[in-house]
């Protein structure tokens, strides 16, 4: 007997609270029983039955594989013309919704977690619960999801926090002290945040002993998206015996925080204009003539994108798309570029969605047709038979939470000073340079980076991305020919920009003495490499254009900048595109 599941619907009656970083509900002892609560709940949730769509394994479906629908919510997908029978995945990417619907996706698990915890809260002691213990009760109700914050200086100090790859934590099982005020009974469990045990095969393996089965040593990733078989875990930076470097991964955060998180994350706050800051892509535009009007920005997303990268490594789950919710840190990130949005709305508060049809569609949105802030955000359910939609989650607090720095009383002047004091790239600098770089997302047919190097005209996928000459990277989130949802085939001259800052870079070559150098565009080589590393050549990318760019800040005005185009990257077979 099939067994039915009520539908989810995504309660919004709660006082709000704030959302802890991941490092104070982890390491303070201030909110221990909050923190036993999460990692108690949070391992429940991912212990439930994967077809109760209230489990781990159905939420994490909701962002892609193994394209089904979830809780019961179809769409226009149309079965009878899809030659690979494949579901789309229902998350926008490269549209003005990313923000919006990435937004009750967080919440959905938040309140799943919360419910496992309440249980615990109120069971009795014999059952391992805390007898309603009124410190329970009120860790229970201040109860949220807690981010990290992969762009402040602890990240850029100290990498990834240890406590994500620990195999097991220590939780208090029930309330009773003893006379040093200490739980009881204590447990170590498997540790929610380090990695989710698949309780399905996860993917299609491509030919039998293929290098890229985990079962297989030595494991050797595929380009595309990783083969999980039932009963093995998600991995970041794996090795060849399919286990997850540690320091591989905490190396590559530390260096992406330098050179990307905290150079692009600064100038977020500063668009004003809710389509250039939602997202990282738009339809091909043959005559550029959305260039200027993106001029030097980056995107929320295409930071976003970056981290994806930088803690899944080659062949890790977060670094594919169609995989990546399945690796537990997905939603920490995620709770941050959240966080990220929430700070951005009270720095621009008049700003807010336009209708828009630049968007490659989802599941349950077909591409070209317009979307705007009333637009369903498919899955999630405000009753049984309504959905969310982007008015609906504008409102934090509405939604049971908030942050911190949005409660100190600032105005918005003075919170956007605080931020970019916070996350300034380098505060002795009143001038940054940058390459931005505009690609076809889908061209290639997988996820692939590209390096750039500063007066390195030789750089290859060989040279090291710890040479002087290494300013950055971009990092191209698409999904693998073999699973891309039936929106990404539908539009194959999708492009997405980046930026890379290349001031750390000159600074390191001891090129900034002179404040009015100009750049021309043969001094930027532009690396293409796969996951593993290996070199793609540019003309295999789908490369549009990369161009350089001169921004000038003030410090006394905040929010005052310039920016001018100053050169065209010369790329070999590729013309530059007109400005005028």
């Amino acid at each position: 007997m099939v067994k039915t599941y009520k539908k989810v619907v995504l309660r919004r009656d709660r006082e709000p609270k704030p959302r802890l970083a991941v490092e104070v509900l982890m390491t303070d002892d201030d909110y221990k029983e909050q923190r036993y609560l999460f990692l108690r709940g949070f391992a429940a949730v991912q212990q439930k039955d994967p077809e109760d769509p209230t489990s781990f394994y159905r939420i994490a479906s909701i962002h892609g594989l193994p394209y089904e629908p979830y809780d019961g919510v179809t769409g226009t997908y149309n079965a009878d013309d899809n030659p690979n029978d494949q579901y789309g995945g229902y998350c926008h990417h490269g549209d003005i919704l990313f923000p919006t619907w990435h937004r009750p996706y967080v919440l959905l698990l938040e309140q799943c977690i919360y419910d496992e915890a309440k249980k615990l809260v109120e069971a009795d002691t014999k059952k391992d619960g805390y007898a309603n213990d009124p410190r329970y009760v009120k860790a229970l109700e201040d109860l949220r999801f807690p981010y990290w914050d992969w762009a402040s200086p602890s990240t850029l100090a100290h990498g990834l926090p240890a406590f994500f790859s620990q195999e097991t934590v220590r939780v208090a099982l029930n309330n009773e002290l003893d006379k040093n005020n200490k739980p009881k009974k204590y447990q170590k469990i498997p540790n929610p945040l380090r990695a989710y045990t698949l309780p399905k095969n996860l993917g299609t393996m491509s030919l039998v002993g293929d290098r890229g089965n985990p079962t297989q040593r030595p494991y050797v990733p595929n380009p595309g998206n990783p083969y999980t078989p039932e009963g093995y875990a998600t991995v970041r930076h794996p090795s060849e015996d399919y286990l997850s470097r540690v320091d591989k991964t905490s190396l590559s955060v530390i260096q992406q925080c330098s050179t990307v998180f905290r150079p692009n994350i600064y100038q977020v706050f500063l668009v004003d204009d809710w389509r250039k800051f939602s997202n990282h892509g738009w339809l091909e535009d043959p005559d550029h003539k959305l260039e200027n009007q993106y001029g030097h920005f980056a995107s929320i997303e295409a930071v976003h994108d970056s981290v994806h990268l930088a803690v899944g490594g080659d062949g890790g789950h977060i670094a594919n798309s169609d995989v990546a919710a399945f690796d537990p840190i997905f939603f920490l990130h995620h709770c941050n570029v959240d966080r990220f949005v929430a700070i951005w709305q009270a720095i621009h508060p008049d700003v807010w969605i336009e209708e828009n049809d630049q968007t490659i569609g989802t599941f349950t949105t077909s591409p070209g047709v317009s979307i705007n802030a009333e637009t369903n955000l498919t899955p999630f359910r405000k009753t049984e038979n309504e959905f969310l939609n982007s008015n609906d989650v504008r409102d934090i607090k509405k939604l049971g939470y908030t942050y911190s720095i949005l409660e100190k009383g600032y105005t918005c002047e003075e919170l956007l000073k605080s931020m970019l004091d916070y996350y300034h790239p380098n505060r002795y600098l009143e001038t940054h340079w940058q390459v931005q770089i505009r690609v076809k997302k889908h061209y290639l047919g997988y996820p692939f980076t590209i390096r750039v190097f500063f007066d390195h005209p030789k750089a290859t996928s060989s040279t090291s991305t710890s040479s002087p000459n290494y300013a950055g990277s971009m990092y191209v989130f698409a999904r693998g020919k073999n699973t891309q949802c039936e929106n990404c085939k539908r539009n194959p001259d999708m492009v997405v920009n980046g930026s890379v800052d290349l001031t750390l870079s000159m600074q390191r070559l001891d090129l900034l003495s002179n404040n009015e150098l100009e750049i021309e565009g043969n001094r930027i080589t532009l690396v293409a490499v796969t996951q593993d590393g290996a070199g793609i050549s540019l003309d295999e990318i789908g490369l549009v254009s990369a161009d350089i760019y001169r921004v000038d800040t003030d410090k006394e005005n905040a929010a005052k900048f310039n920016y001018k185009f100053v050169n065209h990257v010369e790329i070999p077979g590729i013309s530059s595109p007109s400005r005028s």
